[in-house]
């Protein structure tokens, strides 16, 4: 019941019939508002239980009494006099605020309607006023008003542009600060909300609505970067994170925002980014000229020690680059001493198996009953001597590379078991039914012309076919004494560390010697002639010992090799032949050879059209 029905049923019920002022002492007593009735001279006649409570006056202390005893003070008492000498009983009652004092003093806010009270002739006879203590309202409402000004102090001077959006898009609130950030005045974003798109380029304007509608879909805090047209027509970057105003019955009453100007650092990010393409860019170029360097210096002068610059060895680093990269078996063929197991180290090392070790098996140097041991291993008593079970390089090297040195000299019966490895990458232990399975790179070499042994029944040809997929043949040193003074410089340096020695050159008719000599060692015998000349050299120029001087003439009158002979045969007839290799009047006819044959010899004797 409002004020104005209340002061209503009040005027009637007071010329009402006996039953109706019952029925209005109860109500007039139930009303929690203090109720006071003062005749015409403002003495008081009646007031309810509510009074005398808020008051603190028993209803006989105050009949008869006049009203200004309640006011604070006499300019309050008669500035409502006025206000109720003007009151006409038909106007809208309206609220109005009234300072009181209690009888201990103590003075207090309310809230008071007022009307005066006419008999049925319109003749006015007294007033009522309704009085609500407000102070309980009034200190919260100071509270409020207390932390809404802290609040907006903090707002207004934060550095962020700080916004609250209502539902309808419309603003709450706009910190002053986005005049700092966009030209705009706070004023101007809360008579125009949609100020704040519009000045958002238009790139980003997509990415704005898209934040907007995931914001409106689920209210969860959410961050977006965009671009903004200041007032001025300069571009600024802008960071938004927003996050939902809740409500005491979790509502969602509408959305609070921050706006941080990150132009600055956008633009050192954007600076970095261009330095660091900058620096990738030159990063890329210097490993590709360093890559292209190490290539050039690996086929020039070594490849993890291989030492020289001849074409021959060039040919040899260019197979290796070609094959190293895959798990394709290789077959190395080369004399003694001419450097097989670093050309298999080099393969293995360019691999993708580069990170697992190489296991060397020297097939020459092994018992024939111990082999098929050492390559596939063997269980527990597997045969006399077999005290504890052995796994075997296959079963080692898995995932690795196993190099199979002098693979011709591996007895015939083993041959098949190596076969089936290579072709399944599965054996049997000596002494177990279990099959095992591996993934093993076999790189295998041999001094030995395997072909001729495949002839003479000495070498499974099946396992020839599967081993030669990949020939390589390393050139003996005297098919490149070009590399010797290289090669003379490396062991120098190496066997000088070794031995404390200071030589720091080397004659010319020592070089001269040197390359004159047909190395039927190959570099290993080279080796050796250099660590007992810097052994017994007396001074600072290396000389030779007396090993070596002899006749040049009487070391060319050596015999050649088979290989080298057949090389030079082919050589002489493909040149004869002007390099026909198939065909009538061709070499392969000229050597009764299939062209096919032909060609797997010139490949593995290294022979090519110049």
């Amino acid at each position: 019941m409002d004020a104005q029905e209340t002061i209503n049923l009040l005027q009637k019920r007071l010329s009402a019939s006996d039953q109706d002022r019952v029925h209005f002492q109860g109500i007039f007593k139930a009303i929690p508002d203090a109720v006071a009735f003062a005749d015409q001279k403002r003495r008081i006649v009646r007031v309810n239980p509510a009074f005398e409570q808020i008051f603190g006056y028993q209803e006989q202390e105050v009949l008869g009494k006049t009203t200004e005893v309640f006011y604070s003070n006499r300019k309050e008492f008669e500035r409502q006099g006025r206000i109720r000498f003007h009151l006409n009983s038909r106007e809208k009652l309206e609220p109005y605020e009234v300072s009181y004092r209690k009888k201990d003093g103590t003075v207090f806010p309310s809230e008071t309607v007022g009307s005066p009270l006419k008999d049925e002739a319109g003749k006015m006879y007294g007033f009522i006023a309704l009085i609500r203590d407000i102070t309980t309202r009034k200190k919260a409402e100071a509270f409020l008003n207390e932390m809404e000004h802290m609040y907006r102090t903090v707002a207004d001077f934060t550095y962020d542009w700080e916004l609250w959006t209502n539902l309808d898009h419309s603003f709450q609130y706009v910190s002053p600060s986005c005049k700092r950030i966009t030209g705009y005045t706070a004023d101007q974003f809360m008579q125009n909300p949609n100020l704040f798109r519009h000045i958002i380029v238009p790139e980003d304007k997509k990415a704005w609505d898209d934040h907007l509608h995931e914001v409106h879909e689920e209210y969860t805090l959410r961050e977006v970067q965009f671009r903004i047209k200041r007032k001025d027509g300069s571009t600024c970057w802008i960071e938004h994170a927003c996050q939902p105003v809740v409500g005491s019955q979790k509502e969602v009453l509408g959305v609070r925002s921050s706006n941080r100007d990150i132009t600055e650092r956008k633009t050192i990010e954007e600076d970095l980014r261009r330095a660091l393409d900058e620096i990738k860019k030159y990063k890329e170029q210097l490993e590709e000229e360093s890559a292209w360097l190490r290539e050039k210096i690996n086929l020039v002068y070594n490849y993890k020690r291989i030492i020289g610059s001849s074409d021959t060895l060039q040919h040899v680093l260019y197979k290796i680059e070609q094959i190293a990269a895959t798990d394709t078996s290789v077959l190395i063929f080369g004399e003694t001493g001419t450097g097989k197991e670093l050309i298999a180290r080099a393969i293995h090392e360019q691999s993708l198996r580069k990170d697992r070790p190489m296991l060397t098996v020297n097939c020459a140097a092994l018992p024939n009953d111990l082999i098929e041991s050492e390559l596939f291993g063997h269980e527990k008593g597997a045969f006399t001597g077999a005290n504890t079970r052995q796994i075997g390089r296959f079963g080692t090297a898995d995932g690795a590379t196993l190099f199979l040195d002098e693979i011709g000299e591996l007895p015939f019966e083993s041959q098949a078991k190596l076969l089936r490895v290579l072709q399944n990458g599965e054996f049997e232990r000596l002494g177990s039914s279990r099959t095992s399975k591996v993934d093993v790179r076999i790189i295998a070499a041999t001094n030995r012309d395997l072909e001729e042994d495949v002839r003479q029944g000495k070498f499974r040809q099946d396992l020839w076919y599967r081993l030669n997929v990949f020939p390589i043949t390393v050139p003996p040193l005297r098919e490149r004494l070009e590399d010797i003074p290289q090669l003379v410089e490396y062991f120098i340096d190496k066997f000088v560390r070794e031995q404390g020695q200071v030589i720091t050159s080397i004659k010319a008719n020592v070089l001269n010697t040197l390359q004159q000599y047909t190395w039927p060692g190959n570099v290993r015998e080279l080796e050796n002639v250099i660590e007992r000349a810097v052994i017994t050299t007396t001074g600072s120029s290396l000389s030779l010992s007396d090993a070596l001087l002899q006749s040049p003439a009487e070391k060319q009158l050596q015999f050649k090799s088979l290989a080298e002979m057949e090389r030079n045969y082919i050589l002489k007839v493909l040149e004869e032949t002007n390099w026909k290799v198939s065909g009538k009047n061709s070499a392969a006819e000229i050597l009764s050879l299939n062209r096919s044959t032909l060609r797997s010899k010139m490949e593995k004797l290294d022979i090519r059209k110049p």
